[in-house]
């Protein structure tokens, strides 16, 4: 992590470039070794180094060279910077009180208009007391800093921000939905903000009112050394071409925005199971060709209130079902792919299509809908006859009116798939493998 690959004009640099529809609804937070030099791996100092960033941190205090590297960021179009921090200071700094230490560094980086810390592994990370007081020390140093916690669930309900952590790519859906369930089910605090993390699953955050840790990135093909990419291999979804579905989940944030955990979750009994076997470089962890991994996850998952959708295909498998009525009362709901692998040489990834009916009870505007149908059926709890309908990608500027493409029947509108495809995928960029994602509006006729 150095100054040079977030600013410069090299062939894998300027990473502060990345995302220009959505940038200024994010934090770009530096992952671990922003603040250790080359040689000594020593985390935990909680500065710049200069080495890395010698334009930012080669003179001034330390608040000045936290609000440069700031302002940088910023003027590039981001919401502000946030750095990883290990879960321990380092070893030249253990002299001074934990209290001291963080205090100051939390004071610096607020005056200098930082926004997020992603606090990780280190000596304390499976302390819940020690996280928990970090937390509130950032409460009382730092407020309009986001402190996020991770590993330890216990810490759910007084933290800020909890990661769901590091995943697979090929693995992430199961994986990463069953780790949500674990956020979801439990119960902010008082004062918390109590949100998930779903990391770099954009649209399980839409859907699911979590926030997202976006970790895919547009430079697409092998490593700069000529080797595939292990941490998102180009095969099942191929993340690193699937830059639309996190504008889109981005975009739709600010609709709705992720909101605390409050139990009120329905998470069906019902589980689905994935698998994969992994070959020479699909992975970080799974190294090891021929190493089969089973993940199950729940079939449905609802918050809000919502009950769980019902889902029927004519045979074969299902897809994930997720949905969310945010406390503003906009409702999402999204299908999430399936990786099937019935051989070393058999595997699949693939959304399967099913009828699916939600319902929806209060009608409410407007409606974001992710992913890929036979059909897709919102029942309200008032007459839908005479409404109008109105739909676009999420990336679109304009609304059309899909009325005659829709049925309406009684309280229900049912929307074909291949009507979610097209204006799901209206705007996306040439190559991009995303899945659909639309909004829709449910107006009277007048």
């Amino acid at each position: 992590m150095t100054e040079e690959n977030m600013f410069g004009s090299g062939k894998y640099q300027n990473w502060t470039g990345f995302y220009p529809r959505i940038r200024s609804d994010l934090y770009f937070v530096m992952d671990d070794s922003w603040d250790v030099d080359f040689k000594n791996y020593d985390y935990g100092a909680d500065l710049l180094n200069p080495a890395r960033f010698p334009t930012y941190a080669s003179s001034g205090t330390e608040q000045e060279k936290f609000r440069k590297l700031n302002a940088a960021v910023q003027a590039k179009g981001w919401r502000a910077v946030g750095g990883w921090i290990a879960a321990n200071k380092a070893k030249a700094y253990q002299d001074m009180s934990d209290h001291d230490f963080y205090a100051e560094r939390l004071k610096w980086m607020e005056a200098a208009g930082w926004g997020y810390l992603k606090v990780d592994w280190g000596s304390n990370s499976k302390s819940e007391k020690w996280r928990r007081q970090l937390t509130e020390w950032g409460h009382q140093y730092a407020p309009n800093i986001y402190v996020e916690q991770a590993m330890i669930w216990s810490c759910v309900p007084f933290s800020d921000v909890f990661r769901t952590y590091d995943i697979e790519a090929i693995t992430s859906i199961p994986v990463t939905l069953s780790r949500v369930c674990d956020g979801i089910k439990q119960v902010a605090e008082p004062g918390a903000k109590g949100l998930i993390n779903c990391e770099d699953e954009p649209v399980i955050g839409a859907a699911l009112g979590c926030a997202i840790g976006i970790m895919r990135h547009p430079f697409v093909g092998n490593l700069p050394d000529g080797q595939q990419d292990y941490a998102f291999p180009p095969v099942a979804r191929d993340l690193k071409r699937c830059v639309n579905e996190v504008e889109r989940a981005v975009l739709w944030h600010r609709v709705a925005p992720p909101f605390r955990v409050d139990g009120q979750a329905n998470i069906d009994d019902v589980k689905l199971n994935d698998s994969w076997c992994f070959q020479e470089r699909e992975g970080w962890s799974t190294k090891t060709p021929g190493k089969w991994s089973r993940n199950s996850a729940p079939a449905r998952i609802t918050r809000g209130g919502l009950p769980l959708p019902t889902v029927k295909v004519e045979s074969g498998e299902a897809p994930f079902v997720i949905a969310s009525r945010h406390p503003n009362g906009v409702l999402t709901v999204a299908t999430l792919g399936r990786t099937i692998c019935a051989s070393p040489t058999d595997r699949k990834y693939g959304t399967p299509l099913a009828d699916i009916t939600l319902e929806a009870g209060k009608l409410t505007d407007p409606i974001g809908i992710f992913g890929h149908y036979q059909t897709l059926t919102l029942s309200f709890d008032t007459p839908m006859k005479g409404r109008k309908v109105l739909a676009q990608d999420i990336l679109d500027h304009q609304a059309k009116d899909i009325t005659a493409q829709v049925v309406i029947k009684d309280n229900t509108i049912t929307l074909p798939g291949k009507l979610i495809d097209r204006i799901g995928l209206e705007k996306a960029d040439h190559g991009d493998k995303s899945d659909p994602g639309m909004v829709i509006s449910i107006l009277d006729a007048k």
